[in-house]
């Protein structure tokens, strides 16, 4: 018989009840899957995406070389490797642009309102409080993205050093290899400073990957670094995106006894 039949209970279940489709992969799992072969059971969800895909594109899908959507779903199962399921042409491509007339609409409202604030928005986020602007996720030849492996990897900086001018250094009163105090209007925390000539006046800068909680051999944990959202407020973000400035803190540094 096929799955025929089952398609088209499948259809009047959601037909009767809507909350079908949010359960649908469940139930596909638990109903179609024990059917399929070779212990493929976890694919029975790829039999609702041929639907669509036969619903949605169903000349494209012909040209790949599937006449149906149970043809398109063996071929999902055969090729364990990938297959292709559709193949359009050139003229194909503006039908997958939904917006009307098939057209991409430049203006973005929000980012035109911003445009329009520009003048009267402050270039300068620094503040007595907090005069320096810290970079809270530089990139450097030893870091990586929060990947819990051993501290010895790192050939170079491994302390994940607080990297400031010479300018700020003789001004603050920082010395090369000795503890320094953070404050931003999130929190604070210590590292280790590096003068860097590369650094303009009025910038510092913080490696990303370190302050992670690693285990020791003893059962306790080991730190090394700054976990920067430590220091970094969620609001303190891009109005579209989301993203928070990293790259922008405003920050108050200062030395430790020694």
């Amino acid at each position: 018989m096929g799955r025929t039949p089952y398609k088209l209970a499948f259809a009047a279940l959601a037909a009767v009840d809507k909350s079908t489709f949010a359960m649908a992969p469940y139930l596909l799992y638990e109903t179609l899957g024990p059917t399929l072969p070779d212990g493929a059971r976890s694919a029975a969800v790829l039999w609702a995406l041929a639907q669509r895909i036969a619903k949605e594109y169903p000349t494209a899908m012909r040209r790949a070389g599937h006449p149906s959507a149970d043809a398109l779903f063996n071929a999902m199962l055969g090729g364990r490797s990938g297959i292709t399921f559709t193949e359009d042409e050139y003229a194909d491509a503006w039908n997958h642009v939904s917006h009307p007339g098939h057209r991409i609409p430049l203006p973005i409202p929000e980012l035109l309102g911003l445009l329009a604030d520009l003048d009267t928005t402050p270039a300068v986020h620094t503040s007595d409080d907090f005069p320096i602007v810290l970079a809270a996720g530089q990139r450097r030849a030893f870091t990586a993205n929060t990947i819990f492996r051993d501290h010895t990897w790192r050939k170079r900086d491994q302390q994940g050093t607080l990297r400031v001018s010479p300018h700020d250094a003789e001004r603050l009163g920082l010395s090369d290899g000795a503890l320094a105090r953070m404050t931003t209007s999130r929190g604070t925390a210590q590292a280790v400073v590096e003068i860097d000539a590369r650094l303009q006046p009025g910038h510092a800068a913080l490696p990303n990957g370190f302050g992670l909680d690693l285990p020791t051999k003893d059962g306790a944990t080991d730190r090394v670094g700054v976990a920067l959202n430590t220091l970094t407020n969620l609001t303190w973000r891009d109005p579209i995106a989301g993203t928070p400035w990293h790259k922008h803190v405003p920050a108050r540094i200062e030395p430790l006894p020694s």
